[in-house]
């Protein structure tokens, strides 16, 4: 180490020193009073070793900037590549980090500590953005970089809790037993980027950032590419799409159907009715406590005003909801109906009825609750066999498959929309999720989150011209 280097640690030190003596007995500490408020960033003033050094193996690495640094989130943001066995100490005190180097460190290797937005001033938090310090082993540093974006294949969405990792490319199995040579975080807009890698090829993965780091588990959310990645100088880029190979069981409430039993001598249901009316594009629902069975000797009717039984209806239990009973009719608007339930039509595990014959009334909407739409599309692929879904809290209420450049809506709810493009790969209607266990490793099919809203407005034609972008 030099001289001049030398004075500067010292200057720093003493200054940090002296500081933090004049502050002393002070709650907090406060910017002074006056003057214009601090904008910058921290920012490097001198490291032992220097950034960017080559042929050292450092044990300890001092950071000196030029402010007091707020040292809260240091630890859990660091990021050293390659990854080490054990995660260097931080100590982090005034305007210094030090950084303790537990293992020892490859030959020939191009390390980086990347600190991502976690060093931020004491007074205004501002973030020095990216803070990276980097050094090698052997004579050169490595200037590799690759770089993409990560998006929600089912929905189109971001999710900066997923990370991106590096295997090496001569090990297929490295994902399933070890921990990742390389990872990196993903920002607000879905993007990545790695530096300093050396030039070979990877196998490329997301994953979210757990404990293990490793796809041992088909619930969990992971992307892969296809093949391997070729590190160059300039970047290379790729879109990554992260599905679930297999959902999560939903939890499902636990009952004690005895103690209901004492309480209550019948089964008891909702209806997903809007007070007494019926929406005309969906199905009336009867939603029980407990999983239940019919009873064919007393059928459930679905009649009119008059209680003569209605032709045409179909009556089901939902197989993914058993405590759920489905009628599907085309209703009409303004029509009174009247659904009968006999006593013994309904019953559950433990053959507990209703407590007596039950009648529902409603009354269908009218068609001025509802508005129409056209929808003019520019820009769609017929042969990616494009579906339109309309959402609203994350959940699909209608799809139309786009064959042509309109699509005419007779009757849809008022409300937003958030508009969704699925490629429905094997026109099955449906968004498929992606496999990596086994030999047939299968990519999911894309759904593109759009920018452009629906709004649709009770009594109304509504219009929107829609441009998907390729």
């Amino acid at each position: 180490m030099n001289k001049s280097a030398l004075i500067k640690i010292l200057m720093v030190g003493c200054y940090a020193f002296v500081t933090s003596m004049q502050i002393t007995g002070c709650a907090n500490i406060v910017p002074p009073l006056g003057g214009p408020r601090d904008s910058l960033p921290p920012y490097l003033v001198v490291a032992k070793p220097h950034d960017s050094s080559v042929n050292i193996q450092p044990k300890e690495i001092l950071i000196a900037f030029n402010e007091f640094i707020n040292s809260t989130s240091v630890q859990e943001n660091l990021i050293v590549s390659p990854t080490l066995k054990n995660v260097p100490l931080v100590d982090a005190k005034l305007n210094m980090l030090k950084v303790r180097i537990i293992d020892s460190l490859q030959p020939n290797t191009t390390y980086s500590l990347a600190f991502g937005n976690a060093i931020k001033d004491v007074n205004e938090g501002n973030i020095a953005a990216n803070f990276t310090y980097v050094f090698s082993t052997g004579d050169h540093l490595d200037t590799g970089t690759f770089k993409g974006t990560v998006t929600l294949a089912e929905t189109g969405k971001i999710d900066t809790t997923l990370i991106v990792v590096l295997q090496s490319a001569e090990k297929d199995s490295a994902i399933f037993k070890e921990k990742p040579l390389y990872y990196t975080k993903i920002n607000g807009k879905g993007k990545f980027i790695f530096h300093f890698l050396p030039p070979k090829k990877y196998n490329l993965f997301v994953l979210p950032n757990d404990f293990n780091k490793k796809y041992d588990d088909s619930t969990k959310f992971f992307a892969f590419a296809n093949e391997p990645i070729a590190i160059q100088s300039q970047p290379d880029s790729m879109h990554l799409y992260v599905f679930q190979g297999a959902k999560k069981a939903e939890k499902k409430r636990v009952s004690n159907n005895k103690v209901a039993n004492k309480v209550s001598a019948g089964l008891k249901y909702s209806k997903n009715l809007d007070g007494s009316e019926q929406d005309l594009l969906k199905p009336l629902l009867l939603i029980f406590e407990t999983p239940v069975h019919l009873n064919d000797s007393f059928p459930i009717l679905l009649c009119d005003t008059l209680n003569h039984k209605i032709a045409g209806y179909q009556l089901f239990i939902d197989s993914a909801h058993p405590e759920t009973i489905v009628i599907d009719y085309p209703w009409t608007a303004q029509t009174k109906f009247r659904v009968i339930l006999p006593k013994a039509s309904i019953k559950d595990s433990l053959n507990n009825t209703l407590s007596k014959t039950d009648t529902l009334k409603f009354v269908t909407k009218s068609d001025a609750f509802y508005g129409s739409c056209i929808i003019r599309i520019n820009g769609f692929d017929e042969k990616l066999n494009q579906i339109l879904q309309l959402t609203q809290d994350d959940k699909i209420k209608y799809s139309y498959p786009i064959t042509k450049n309109t699509i005419q809506i007779e009757k849809l709810p008022p409300g937003d929309y958030t508009l969704r493009l699925l490629n429905d790969t094997n026109k099955n209607g449906i968004w498929d999720t992606g496999s990596y266990y086994g030999k047939q490793k299968k990519q999911p099919e894309i759904v593109q989150l759009l920018a452009t809203p629906l709004n649709i407005k009770a009594n109304w034609e509504n219009e929107l011209i829609l441009t998907i972008n390729k």
